[in-house]
């Protein structure tokens, strides 16, 4: 329920949104008849169909929402790139308006064949955009970073980083198969999840064959997960005991120590302080042995570093962005919010990542960065 307001908001702006590409694309519908009334109720269906899958979902209607889900995920992309086109072409007519160009002089009409046109250019780019994105999104890519370390480190070594899997109704088994066979081909000594493994209901994913997949993740240290914002928008605790029984370490404000000079302090999601208030950093750094090598997972990369900049962290990793939230130009708003939204950023001697992520929420369409796999391998000097 606490979520209730988020999806009445989304509704609003779906119908909003919705109606302004209806009266800009109806010169492409039919204009009359059977046809016309058929149009538009599809149009609205397809439209809302996003909120009709989690209503279905949060019902238990698993199958029956599965539909509804993926194409309302397509819908939310297209909403994006249709209003931005039509946007920048409105604001071109108005500016017209005392030059009287004729190629901006026209309505959107079925009648108007100027004004026909170009609804059925900004359909055709919009759906390139989409086509483009889902192989962006399709294809993760493998980035490697090296680091050396003054550190009592008893061997060099080698890591994952994956965040923001997003596993659920359209990231499936298939998804995580091909990551467990990218991981399995690096032959590392860990594995950090840096939350958003689940995409929200865990329900989906413990139904499925994640659990065994996670099992032939092969590791020399074991797998370390932490909470996301996805995981309290389902259930924390239901998603923590799923991964635990299926051999992952999941760290909620606590450290696991590793046998060659290595602590992993994971920390709750921000999401946590709605319930109660997670730990201060500080106080786990306490618990780090010193000489030990830090790996601090955070899974929304802080505003500002203030805090972290002076603990004497090596390395915090962390997710959440998405590198711009999937979609162009969305990246303009995280790079307002966060002062590192994506890449690598050093502050007084530590080490700042942020991972665009290897899944995606919502639409299966990424049309800013690529999603990744970090591969981290850590030397003496």
């Amino acid at each position: 329920m606490r979520f209730i307001f988020f999806y009445v908001l989304i509704l609003v702006v779906l119908s909003l949104a919705g109606t302004y590409i209806y009266f800009r694309t109806r010169p492409l519908l039919p204009s009359s008849g059977i046809w016309q009334i058929i149009s538009r109720i599809v149009f609205v269906l397809t439209l809302i169909s996003f909120i009709i899958g989690f209503i279905l979902q949060s019902r238990g209607f698993y199958p029956l929402s599965t539909p509804f889900t993926i194409i309302g995920s397509w819908v939310l992309a297209a909403i994006l790139y249709f209003v931005l086109f039509f946007l920048v072409i409105d604001i071109l007519r108005l500016i017209n308006l005392p030059l009287k160009l004729d190629f901006l002089s026209f309505k959107y009409t079925a009648e108007d064949s100027k004004g026909k046109l170009y609804s059925m250019i900004v359909s055709i780019l919009t759906a390139l955009i989409l086509i483009i994105g889902y192989f962006n999104a399709k294809f993760p890519i493998t980035k490697n970073l090296k680091y050396q370390t003054n550190k009592e480190i008893q061997k060099n070594f080698k890591y994952i980083l994956v965040s923001d899997v997003h596993l659920g109704m359209i990231n499936g088994d298939n998804f995580f198969e091909r990551l467990k066979n990218k991981i399995n081909a690096e032959n590392p000594d860990f594995v950090v999840i840096a939350g958003d493994f689940f995409d929200g209901d865990p329900y989906p994913v413990i139904h499925s064959k994640v659990g065994k997949i996670l099992e032939q993740i092969k590791t020399g240290c074991g797998i370390y997960v932490i909470t996301g914002n996805h995981e309290y928008i389902g259930n924390a605790d239901t998603a923590s005991e799923f991964l635990k029984q299926h051999g992952v370490v999941v760290l909620r404000d606590s450290i696991a120590h590793l046998p060659f000079g290595v602590s992993i302090v994971g920390r709750e999601d921000l999401s946590k302080n709605r319930i109660s208030p997670r730990k201060p950093l500080k106080d786990l750094l306490q618990q780090v042995p010193n000489g030990n090598y830090s790996i601090v997972l955070d899974h929304q990369p802080p505003r500002h570093y203030e805090e972290e900049q002076n603990l004497g962290i090596d390395i915090e990793l962390s997710g959440h962005t998405h590198a711009g939230a999937q979609l162009w130009p969305l990246i303009l708003l995280t790079r307002k919010l966060y002062e590192n939204d994506f890449g690598e950023i050093t502050k007084n001697g530590s080490i700042f990542y942020t991972t665009s992520g290897y899944g995606t929420w919502g639409p299966p369409i990424r049309t800013s960065a690529r999603p990744e796999m970090v591969v981290i391998e850590v030397t003496r000097k």
